[in-house]
């Protein structure tokens, strides 16, 4: 009779795990605690969200850093001390972290995630010509994840499916933050002990395995290079069309080039075993032939990054679209000439330009702020703003396009680097104010405070991202400061919400109607109209609001409408309202507010 399985192995499995990657599992442990105690602090807590993305970060790094240690069979002493790095640099992001804005927040901690990733991919085959195991060892860890998330899923629904038992069969209270509790634990703690469990110790016996995956071939053969054949195509017929129509690339061909490229290359990737096999010589045609193919579009795409950025100047995004656009070429150009067996040298280079990028007067931030501090600069002495290096005071009277660049210039910069960069165009005391004032906390108190700004200068905030499209959306919420309304002279109200039904009881034997197609309101009674409202006044105000404020919410006494007539009163006071203002007229998608309605004149007093 067979023996029932007993948890010996897994047991000594784990502390084997626990010894070989020490640190590893600590910052799992300490991600999950950050994370436990950020879902059960009252509004959230900046430090422990500094704490958790941290330790999040130390996973990959030190995960790479120990793997580098094995591989190099470091003794004790030096294998701590460069660990010991990768603590310093978690230690670095934990004391920057505060002196960021949360968009430099965002995207440097996305350019450190994916170098650290970059460097699990290739750090232990640094050095090594190991070219079949450098795949194998990539296969080994990409399977591992897979199966890691597999049983942690399996394992997370199966113990909340148990809780809710206890809470509905056997009446044993579990709160919702326990399911929460649950999945943050398995989610940093076991998966992370799951995976590292199954990494390879022996790494120079990659090179000698020559198995590959039943099916990889025919999925990239069959799945993924016609859908690289498709882009590079559509990519080709377009070149033919800017070259005809000698119309500048569109902006949104770095989203193509960019899909074609990371399709095309993990296909290749993928397959790169089989390329000296006899029976799969595909591969050495589609990996020379792509990167060849690749080329134009890379051309165009240079060509629309230029348009943009000569129009609008220089931001991160852009920046490392350029970058990224660069090494595109680079490589394809390597590869092609080359015709080099490394594919080690395609994580290792991305890894070298987002640690390059991250930070100097060469790297994302430096340049885009130069940029945009330029570009405002221009603009302002172009219209007589600037003078001598200082802000001549207004009011000025500048075209509406300079002062939506002027305002898009700020709104970056505010949002972005703070104040520090334009202070100095203005005198004392306003000049320490702004220097003084740092970074602030999202988009809409940026518009606001470089709404703020512009009127210091005598210039009328103008909201960068209305482009006043012949369909222009709109979407208003009243702010929260509501003033009293006076309603003693109205004998019904109804509140309205949602899309709103095209007829609504309103008191009295009257109905509230509505045409989503002309945004206009009326009241009906018996059939017959009583009393138009018309809505598109309210629209209007509340968008010059936010043109002259920035895109935070109009107070309450701009989205109101009244109207009266002779037979009827009304008085609409909007919550909300969104819809689409087009040619032919306001079309509403949805509304809530209150309606008071008087079913005669409102006596005169």
């Amino acid at each position: 009779m067979d023996q029932l399985p007993t948890l010996g192995p897994v047991i000594r499995a784990a502390q084997f795990t626990a010894r070989r990657f020490p640190l590893v599992l600590l910052a799992a442990g300490v991600a999950a605690y950050a994370a436990i105690s950020l879902v059960e602090a009252p509004g959230g807590d900046a430090s422990l969200e500094r704490l958790m993305l941290t330790a999040m970060l130390g996973l990959p790094l030190l995960f790479a850093l120990k793997l580098l240690v094995e591989r190099r069979g470091f003794p004790p002493p030096q294998a701590w001390a460069l660990q010991g790095i990768g603590v310093a640099v978690l230690l670095g992001l934990w004391l920057a972290w505060p002196h960021w804005s949360r968009p430099v927040q965002v995207e440097r901690y996305v350019q450190l995630v994916v170098a650290a990733h970059l460097l699990v991919a290739f750090l232990p085959y640094a050095g090594y010509a190991e070219h079949n195991g450098f795949w194998q060892y990539n296969r080994a860890l990409f399977e591992r994840f897979l199966t890691a998330a597999i049983y942690s899923l399996v394992l997370f629904g199966g113990l909340a499916i148990a809780f809710l038992a206890l809470d509905k069969l056997l009446g044993v209270p579990v709160a919702n933050e326990g399911y929460v509790r649950l999945w943050v634990v398995i989610g940093f703690v076991f998966n992370t002990w799951f995976f590292v469990a199954g990494i390879p110790e022996d790494f120079a016996a990659l090179e000698s395995r020559s198995d590959y995956p039943a099916g990889l071939s025919a999925f990239t053969q069959y799945a993924l290079l016609p859908i690289v054949a498709i882009y590079l195509t559509i990519l080709t017929l377009y070149l033919g069309k800017v070259v005809i129509t000698r119309e500048w690339p569109s902006g949104w061909i770095g989203y193509l080039v960019s899909g074609v490229a990371v399709v095309g290359i993990l296909s290749w990737l993928l397959v790169r075993p089989l390329e000296d096999r006899p029976e799969h010589r595909w591969v050495k045609t589609y990996t020379r032939w792509f990167y060849l193919a690749i080329m134009p579009a890379v051309v165009m795409l240079w060509l629309a990054i230029w348009k943009r950025v000569d129009q609008y100047g220089i931001t991160e995004r852009r920046y490392f679209l350029i970058v990224l656009s660069i090494w595109l070429a680079g490589i394809a150009v390597f590869y092609s000439v080359r015709r080099s067996r490394s594919i080690a040298v395609i994580p290792a280079s991305l890894c070298v330009l987002a640690v390059l990028s991250f930070a100097g007067p060469w790297g994302a931030y430096a340049v885009s702020r130069r940029s945009q501090t330029h570009r405002l600069e221009t603009l302002l002495a172009k219209n007589g703003i600037l003078s001598a290096g200082l802000i001549r005071a207004g009011p000025h009277n500048i075209a509406s396009d300079d002062r939506k660049e002027i305002a898009g210039a700020l709104d970056y910069l505010v949002n972005t680097h703070g104040t520090i960069t334009i202070a100095r165009w203005f005198s004392e005391p306003q000049s320490r104010v702004l220097a003084e004032s740092g970074v602030t906390g999202g988009s809409e108190a940026a518009s606001s405070r470089a709404a703020a700004i512009m009127k210091r200068m005598g210039l009328q905030y103008i909201n960068p991202r209305d482009r006043r499209s012949p369909n222009e959306r709109f979407n208003y919420y009243a702010s929260q400061s509501a003033a009293p309304v006076r309603i003693s002279d109205y004998e019904y109200v109804v509140h309205f919400s949602g899309a709103a039904s095209d007829s609504l009881p309103a008191g009295g034997g009257a109905y509230l109607h509505r045409s989503p197609q002309s945004g206009e309101l009326w009241i009906a009674k018996e059939g017959e109209r009583l009393l138009l409202i018309p809505v598109r006044p309210v629209v209007d105000r509340a968008r010059a609001y936010q043109d002259a404020n920035g895109p935070r919410s109009p107070p309450p006494e701009l989205l109101r409408a009244e109207s009266a007539g002779e037979k009827a009163s009304a008085l609409v006071i909007f919550r909300s309202l969104y819809g689409e203002i087009r040619r032919d007229g306001t079309k509403l998608n949805g509304m809530e507010g209150d309606l008071f309605l008087r079913l005669s004149p409102i006596p005169s007093r």
